[in-house]
Formats: structure tokens, sequence, C-alpha cells
């Protein structure tokens, strides 16, 4: 009898604790997610992707690469051969390559950094195909790039064009960035 009137009270206990208000916290607690930045990135050949790495340093932002489900070979990225994969994603506006996967949730984020190698004067398509199967909630996106001869101006005009949905801000090209190059740009100097 002694046994079971300890156990009962036992169970009182644990259900009157899980029942009990929790103390109220002095802590702040906006939404750290309101905050949050990420690097998002697509590299063939690891230019850009040198540049967003430095980027993500600099801003203490998560990073993701967008990586197309088929990879892009040397063959595939050579400009001079019409016929090449690249030549022939970049003829054709409505070409959006498959990519493997998109972060958990882009929504968690406030800005996203978007870097690619330019093309043809603009983004290549997997970064069309990046934006359209994503979920942005009042995300501002920044740019950035890096090219063997191109601006980013008209990269940027263009995405902002096309996605007239999305905010964006003026990108940056980051050819040859240095940790100090990206700092200051993040610091608006």
């Amino acid at each position: 009898m002694k046994k079971l009137f300890l156990c009962a009270l036992a169970a009182l206990a644990i259900v009157a604790c899980k029942q009990a208000p929790k103390a109220e916290t002095t802590e702040d607690t906006t939404d750290a997610a309101a905050e949050k930045t990420l690097v998002a990135y697509f590299s063939a050949t690891g230019t850009t992707q040198a540049a967003a790495e430095l980027l993500a340093q600099a801003l203490e932002a998560d990073i993701f690469r967008i990586e197309p489900v088929e990879p892009y070979t040397e063959d595939d990225l050579n400009w001079r051969d019409s016929l090449s994969r690249s030549s022939v994603e970049m003829k054709d506006i409505k070409a959006r390559p498959a990519i493997k996967a998109l972060p958990v949730d882009l929504r968690q984020y406030k800005k996203i950094y978007l870097g690619f190698p330019i093309w043809w004067g603009v983004a290549p398509r997997v970064i069309n195909t990046f934006i359209e199967e994503s979920e942005f909630a009042d995300v501002t996106i920044v740019p950035f790039a890096t090219s063997g001869g191109s601006e980013i101006d008209e990269a940027s005009k263009a995405l902002a064009e096309t996605y007239t949905n999305l905010t964006f801000e003026s990108g940056r090209l980051l050819n040859d960035a240095t940790p100090a190059d990206i700092e200051a740009w993040v610091k608006g100097e």
C-alpha cells in the first residue's frame, strides 16, 4: 500500500512539473532568423566558389552550393563551340538545368548573396532554376559574380527585370577579390 501511495505521489509530481508555467525570461526574444544571411552560389570551375567562401566567412553567413544534377564538363563550358552545353543553354532563354537540391528553408533568410560566373553577359540558366524553385519571403538578393571579361551590371539588371517580385540590391564583381576587398564591401566601404 505504501508503494502504491509513493508511486501515485511521484506521478502527480511529474504531471504538476510538466504543467507548471515556464519562468519568464528577460532574454531578448527577437527572431534571430530575421537577421540570417545565406551565400548561395553556382561555380563551374571553382572561381566563384572561392569568392563565395570568402564572402560567407566575412558575413558569418550560411553557405550553399547550387549544383546542377549533371555537372558541367570542360567541353560543356567551351564558349567557342556553339554546340557546347553552356552555349545551347544560354541561347535558350527558357532553359532551366535541373539542380540537385535546395537549402532546407530559404524563408529563414532575410538576405541572400547570390553568386555565379557571368556567361554571355548574364547569369547562367542554373541560377534561374534556383530562383524559380525557391520559396523566398521578404528576402533581399545581392548578386555577386566572377567573369573573364563582363561586368556585373547587365547580369544584375537582367535578374531584377526577370524577377520583378523579388528585391535586388546592386551587385559586385569579385574577380581576384581578397579577404580585405570583401570585408570592405560587406562594411559598405
